[in-house]
């Protein structure tokens, strides 16, 4: 039985020059299997769901449920969305035997880099959302009720008020990958982005406008881990 590694150079050294058909069905098979552990993950994910949706609740307080199903349906998502964060490396994994032979040696190193780059620094943004900003955002929140006005907030609201801002930080902290990619292609370079970080900063304010919740707290914590992250980012840079 062959090794893993000689498998993969193998994969990696067929003729690119194939017919459409073989594409399409290599296709297949990537996609096959990253569904296969994507439904392995969530699988996973699902027996944790319940103490995970319990944990996230009580800084809100506690959550409530208005309908029949939606505590159910609540979990399935939950375990779908962790189980893809949790097979994501596979499936990355997959999209890469598809498209490395279409690359050089040299893209092949830089993408293959990028790409465990780019998952370690979406799960440090949305455990920074998770873990700080949304048990600081809920505090800041539930302050402006009173004895008579008193939060009642739904599973599927507050779930998609976590999930909203861990998908805005997990894609804001991939601007290092950008950036970094930019570079090495020649089109940008530290100098330029630092005579230029007003329009930086700006943007990155108008981008914590567009993908954070539409609320001024959740926008600015969004924008200044964004700004700490380009600066940050500049010292890679050539």
């Amino acid at each position: 039985m062959p090794q893993p590694a000689v498998v993969e150079a193998d994969e990696l050294s067929r003729d690119p020059a194939e017919p459409l058909t073989a594409h399409l069905i290599d296709l297949r098979e990537r996609l096959l299997k990253s569904l296969f552990w994507w439904i392995l993950g969530s699988l996973f994910c699902y027996t944790w769901s319940a103490s995970i949706l319990s944990w996230m609740a009580k800084a809100a307080g506690g959550v409530v449920f208005t309908q029949p199903a939606e505590a159910f349906l609540t979990r399935i998502k939950t375990a779908a969305f962790l189980g893809f964060v949790a097979a994501l490396p596979f499936i990355l994994y997959q999209v890469w035997l598809f498209v490395a032979r279409a690359l050089s040696p040299r893209f092949r190193r830089l993408c293959f880099g990028l790409a465990a780059a780019s998952y370690l620094l979406f799960l440090l943004g949305a455990g920074l959302a998770v873990f700080i900003v949304v048990p600081a955002a809920m505090r800041f929140f539930l302050a402006f009720g009173s004895a008579e006005i008193r939060p009642l907030m739904t599973l599927t609201g507050y779930l998609g008020f976590v999930v909203s801002l861990a998908l805005s930080f997990g894609a804001v902290f991939q601007l290092p990958i950008v950036l970094v990619a930019l570079n090495q292609m020649g089109l940008v370079s530290r100098r330029t982005l630092r005579s230029r970080w007003r329009y930086v900063y700006l943007l990155a304010f108008i981008v914590a406008a567009v993908l954070a919740p539409p609320d001024a707290f959740s926008q600015v914590a969004l924008a200044i881990p964004a700004i700490i992250v380009f600066e940050l980012t500049l010292f890679f840079l050539n």
